[in-house]
């Protein structure tokens, strides 16, 4: 694999870029374009999933699933932008979704030529988890709706595969248990964060913990 010049990399996306494998918290999407819908009803699907995890995720487009850095090719890397991921998002859960979308052109070490990567960053969901509230979304638009061909389904609530790579909806009640844990424990955090705000204090210690 080639080696990446560290230098045209923020420090916490070049850790992320060079860790080589998928995790709950990192997803890889290969040379693919934001227009093919398909593909971007999944990356769609892993931002409501990682809003629901601790501490969020991270969407790398550009990376094969074996952690291969191919990158983008300047067609596909157009079609990505900040506003437009985060539009077709706008109005489609119970609360704000917090996306950061950065493109980078990223130079090998001792190659003349650069490489396309578009980052996703999302935070993790401030108070209470993430739900899908829009209607269905449908891979198919002209095919009816069945299983398969639904990418994402009203009212339903999704988390990371902790077992393989991948999304799912909540179902066990071990995942519930860890969620309701995580949720109270986040509600506690801003009830205190906007307790301090009504005080006048300039500075909350968990204000860090609620940023991308």
């Amino acid at each position: 694999m080639d080696p990446i010049d560290e230098k045209n990399l923020p420090r916490e996306l070049l850790e992320r870029l060079r860790h080589g494998r998928e995790e709950t918290s990192l997803e890889y999407k290969g040379d693919v374009p934001w227009s093919d819908r398909k593909k971007m009803l999944e990356i769609l699907k892993t931002i409501f999933a990682l809003s629901n995890e601790q501490g969020g995720g991270t969407i790398i487009i550009g990376v094969k699933d074996n952690g291969e850095r191919i990158g983008l090719s300047e067609e596909n890397f157009s079609t990505y932008s900040h506003d437009d991921i985060n539009r077709k998002l706008k109005g489609k859960a119970n609360q704000n979704i917090h996306c950061k979308v950065t493109k980078h052109k990223v130079r090998m070490e001792g190659k003349d030529t650069e490489k396309n990567f578009v980052f996703i960053e999302i935070a993790e969901s401030k108070e209470f988890p993430l739900v899908y509230t829009s209607g269905p979304l449908k891979f198919n638009p002209s095919v009816k709706s069945y299983g398969e061909n639904i990418a994402l389904r009203a009212s339903a609530l999704y988390i990371r595969n902790q077992n393989e790579n991948g999304n799912k909806e909540i179902e066990t009640t071990e995942e519930w248990h860890n969620l309701i844990e995580r949720t109270f424990a986040k509600y506690e955090r801003e009830t205190l964060r906007r307790y301090s705000t009504i005080r006048g204090e300039k500075r909350n210690p968990f204000d860090e913990e609620l940023k991308i």
